[in-house]
């Protein structure tokens, strides 16, 4: 009877937590833009410089460390004296007192950097990432009034932002400025074109080649990024952002591209042609073989395994109800997770580490609950807003397999 009421007790005290979180704080944006005069009336000599003026996207492929793996977006400005000043918003001080707290509660403050663009292109291609260049065709007033920004932009009150990875960051800063320059005709076309994946589909490609840390990322965000994308927002990439100004301009008549030039390209290949959920399935096969064969060999060791296994799940569902209920994080928000992945595995890690001899219910009902959302997400689809298959798959073995011990070493005890 205790083994019944557990399980909707279980699921109704998590219920709560889906809606329990406050709404984030609104992302910064380039207000100032706004007050960009793109039809200032220029003097001959002004007009003369800033003809020479050029204003180019440079955009970077992925990197080896975590926060480059889905590349890198900046502005270079090439000035008629010679300089070459590339503007970048994706700075950050991991230094700073309680950066990995305010990481955590998701108030990541950036800032734009203007460097010399030669080394920072050197830097990247001895990184051995790739590296391209799009050059903008735009009047001679838009690019004297937007260098004239970007100069005053670095020192000025707009030069620090809360960041955002889907929302605001390196590539939706410059994303911004392309829409201002364009009359705001980049951002119509690119709000009505869809691209038919919802933002979780967009960065599995980036991700995949690190399966575990995916799976781990993934499980931490709920339905935000299950959301189909239009090019807008998908422009969080910067690959994204590269590819719709480039079909922009090609669908103009007066093109606002006036030259690619790719200086790098394969350095960096991805696992483009694995899916996510091929990949935690094979995880989860992983899994259930490697338990079967400690099964079949020693106890205590599949007790430890399993034990180190829930531990790491509890720290994992801590970390997610502490940005579901304390952080701005909101693609953490209303995650059905929670249900199966949440710090109440601290429990049975400890019995299984301790070798207790009294068995838990609660790896029955995390098994229960974890086998009603995967059946519920298989057959019904269109009702689950959240696309978590992926987790609950990875997880099945493992709380089947610890339900299974748990109950054994019950009748052993007796």
């Amino acid at each position: 009877m205790k083994r019944c009421s557990l399980l909707p007790i279980l699921f109704l005290l998590t219920l709560p937590l889906l809606w329990a979180a406050a709404p984030p704080l609104a992302p910064d944006t380039l207000a100032e833009l706004g007050e960009i005069d793109l039809e200032v009336a220029l003097a001959p000599n002004q007009r003369a410089w800033a003809e020479e003026i050029a204003i180019s996207l440079l955009t970077v492929g992925p990197g080896d460390p975590l926060h480059a793996w889905f590349g890198h977006s900046a502005l270079i400005v090439d000035l008629p004296n010679g300089s070459s000043i590339m503007y970048d918003w994706g700075i950050f001080d991991d230094t700073q007192e309680h950066f990995y707290l305010n990481f955590a509660r998701g108030r990541m403050y950036y800032y734009v950097l203007a460097s010399n663009s030669g080394w920072r292109i050197a830097e990247a291609l001895e990184e051995g990432r790739d590296v391209r260049l799009v050059e903008l065709e735009l009047p001679a007033e838009v690019k004297w009034s937007l260098s004239a920004y970007l100069g005053e932009h670095i020192n000025g009150e707009y030069a620090t932002y809360l960041y955002h990875f889907y929302d605001d960051n390196c590539a939706t800063r410059i994303r911004d400025i392309i829409d201002v320059a364009t009359g705001g005709e980049f951002g119509r076309w690119a709000k009505s074109q869809s691209t038919g994946k919802s933002t979780r589909d967009l960065i599995d490609p980036y991700m995949i080649h690190r399966p575990l840390v995916t799976w781990a990322l993934s499980a931490l965000q709920g339905p935000r990024i299950d959301r189909s994308e239009n090019r807008w927002d998908a422009m969080f990439l910067p690959e994204e952002l590269e590819a719709a100004l480039l079909d922009f301009s090609a669908s103009l008549g007066s093109p606002v591209v006036k030259k690619s030039t790719i200086i790098a390209e394969n350095q960096h290949p991805r696992l483009t042609h694995r899916s996510s959920k091929a990949t935690a399935l094979i995880i989860s096969l992983s899994i259930a073989l490697v338990l079967l064969i400690l099964t079949l060999t020693s106890q205590r060791a599949k007790q430890i395994v399993l034990a180190l296994f829930y531990l790491f799940l509890a720290i994992l569902g801590s970390l997610l109800l502490f940005m579901m209920l304390f952080s701005d994080m909101d693609m953490t928000y209303s995650n059905i997770n929670i249900a199966v992945i949440n710090p109440l595995l601290f429990i049975p890690a400890l019995l299984l580490l301790f070798d207790r001899r009294r068995g838990s219910i609660i790896m029955t009902s995390f098994s229960v609950l974890t086998i009603i959302l995967i059946a519920g997400r298989v057959a019904m689809p269109s009702l689950f807003i959240q696309d978590n298959l992926s987790t609950l798959v990875v997880l099945l073995p493992l709380y089947l397999s610890g339900a299974t011990l748990q109950r054994r070493r019950n009748r052993e005890a007796r």
